[in-house]
């Protein structure tokens, strides 16, 4: 399952994404987005920054097989809206071994929606 549409930025630190969400999609029920789905949509921008950092230094083939470890201090500020853009922003805040910490915001037209950390076996 990929959620997010495209990765739009990525630096050594940080990464940026789009996702967009419609009625029928599996991160969605009764008309609205899971709130669960908004979770997996930072790990899926970690994910995917992960990938274009290591095609940049020239690595290639398979990447490997994250795993979500934990979620923390995850607040849901607004329901996410269907047909409508979502901005995904992550931030790195420390590595320890393959154990890596991040901050997310999601964003729909300048407001917050979501921010919390998750902590990924990369």
């Amino acid at each position: 399952m990929r959620w997010i549409d495209a990765l739009t930025e990525c630096t050594d630190t940080t990464a940026s994404a789009t996702a967009c969400l419609r009625a029928g999609d599996f991160a969605t029920a009764d008309g609205a987005v899971l709130e669960t789905a908004l979770v997996e949509c930072v790990a899926q921008t970690v994910a995917a920054a992960l990938g274009q950092r290591s095609r940049a230094s020239g690595k290639s083939g398979a990447a490997n097989h994250g795993m979500l470890a934990a979620v923390s201090n995850f607040r849901i500020e607004s329901r996410a809206p269907l047909d409508r853009p979502l901005l995904i922003e992550v931030r790195e805040l420390r590595r320890f071994g393959p154990m890596l910490q991040v901050a997310g915001v999601i964003s729909c037209a300048g407001k917050r929606i979501a921010a919390g950390e998750l902590t990924l076996h990369v």
